[in-house]
């Protein structure tokens, strides 16, 4: 393994941490999910850490959308806003905790105080930029007494970066190292008294015992301040493994932006959650191939095998392991899934039919839609099935399959050919004209499931009723 990571069996602890400014959405799903393969392939324990320090943009709305959607995926933390000794775990609840460690920094000559104005920062930055220089603080504030700063300032703090490379392995990228001299002294504590990330997860990840933090590569720049912080808190750095990010079809990050790819968006579309995690699996890892449950997942993962390349998410991919998880799943549950209404149904009846429904469809919502026929709710008819049936032809043949069924005492495959064969005869249509046309008076959609299984589902008395709505 890369980094020489220490990954004895039961000390692993990992995390993760979403901000709750807006849908979770694939790219932070895959991050949790490696995060829980590898806390569970070495017996270890993952932290669900709410990071809401953004008062304007965090909302209680998104926190609770993020927690059912990793539920719904079932990617269960072991600690966690609901339950653990290493809480509080929202940010916005551990305010004095890192209040009491900038102070001690402080206090240690690790850190100081700042009053210099939002207006002096964006005039110095505008110079720096001018004369090609990297953007960072001065550091005019070093060195100024408490005594001696400006009146009605409210100050931050700034931690005193030293002038020195840092270093650090990542097991996914190898030995990386930074000259800090380009990071300038930054702000661990903003003059409305909330913590800056950097400060925030460093504290955090130290006290909740994290020992490895799998992220977005977006972070390695973050990396050097933290280990810088680490050291200067006296804490051990945890293993870094930061994996490329998630690209859109439009080869754009993946973010919060894109609402399509959001696992609440994906829900909405009738995706299962296997297929999901097993699509978000591959992007960045390579798998055993075909439909794996977590534990299969967690028995092969490791770090070693992450790609340095960035991946896309792949909406074709995930329809084709959701087809998958269709044809696999028990019918009850999809019938749960879908919401298929079965209030004195025939349970053994409705199993049947999503057995055979499940072939032709790729989503929740083609299975639903192609259901409806059957269900008892009362049938849509498509605009284009409507169409259809307007025909002079379609209209003939919907009268011949009606004359047909009629005379069956019941319906069968045998039963079934000898109505088709009378159609045939009587209108001179066949092919699309000859099948299309009841197709459409039967389920009210051109697509769906074989004709004969149509018949043989609704019977003689419901498909003599329906052929009589569209016959004239």
């Amino acid at each position: 393994m890369r980094a020489g990571i220490d990954t004895r069996r039961g000390a692993v602890r990992t995390r993760f941490a979403p901000s709750p400014t807006g849908l979770l959405h694939v790219g932070s799903v895959r991050t949790a999910l490696f995060n829980y393969l590898f806390a569970r392939a070495h017996g270890g324990k993952l932290v669900l850490r709410i990071e809401d320090t953004d008062v304007e943009r965090s909302s209680a709305a998104f926190e609770k959308a993020a927690i059912e959607d990793l539920e719904w995926l079932g990617l269960r933390w072991d600690e966690g806003p609901d339950n653990g000794d290493s809480g509080p775990y929202r940010q916005s609840e551990r305010l004095d905790i890192y209040r009491r460690y900038a102070d001690g920094l402080v206090q240690r000559g690790l850190a100081y105080r700042c009053w210099c104005t939002k207006e002096r920062l964006e005039g110095l930055k505008r110079y720096q930029v001018s004369k090609g220089l990297p953007p960072r603080y001065d550091n005019r504030c070093r060195h100024i007494e408490a005594q001696d700063a400006p009146e009605g300032v409210a100050p931050v703090i700034r931690f005193k970066v030293p002038e020195r490379v840092v270093r650090f392995a990542d097991a996914v990228h190898g030995p990386l190292s930074f000259d800090s001299r380009v990071i300038g002294d930054f702000v661990i504590i903003g003059s409305d008294t909330i913590a800056s990330y950097n400060f925030a997860v460093v504290v955090d990840d130290a006290l909740m015992s994290i020992t490895h933090i799998i992220r977005g590569d977006d972070h390695i720049s973050n990396t050097p301040r933290q280990a810088l912080l680490f050291e200067a808190l006296g804490f051990a750095p945890p293993f870094y493994a930061h994996i490329p990010l998630v690209l859109s079809a439009d080869r754009t990050p993946l973010g919060k932006r894109h609402e399509s790819a959001s696992i609440r968006s994906l829900r909405g579309e009738g995706f299962l959650p296997e297929a999901v995690l097993n699509t978000v699996a591959r992007l960045g890892w390579q798998p055993a191939p075909g439909l794996l449950c977590l534990d299969e997942m967690a028995s092969s993962f490791s770090l070693d095998k992450l790609s340095r390349s960035p991946s896309v998410f792949d909406i074709e991919s995930l329809r084709r392991f959701n087809r998958l998880s269709i044809e696999g799943a028990d019918p009850v549950r999809l019938i749960g899934l879908s919401g298929i209404g079965m209030e004195g149904a025939d349970k053994e009846r409705l199993r049947e039919i999503v057995g055979l429904v499940r072939r032709n469809a790729a989503t929740l919502n083609d299975m639903k839609r192609l259901l409806n026929p059957f269900t008892g709710e009362g049938m849509a008819v498509t605009e284009e099935a409507r169409a259809i049936l307007r025909e002079p032809y379609a209209k003939a043949v919907v009268r011949a399959a009606r004359a047909g069924v009629e005379g069956l005492d019941s319906i069968d495959e045998a039963a079934y050919d000898r109505v088709i064969k009378g159609v045939k005869e009587a209108t001179g249509e066949k092919g699309r004209r000859l099948f299309m046309p009841i197709r459409c008076a039967l389920t009210g959609d051109t697509e769906g499931i074989e004709l004969v299984n149509v018949f043989r589902i609704l019977g003689r008395e419901r498909a003599i009723e329906r052929l009589k709505c569209f016959e004239e």
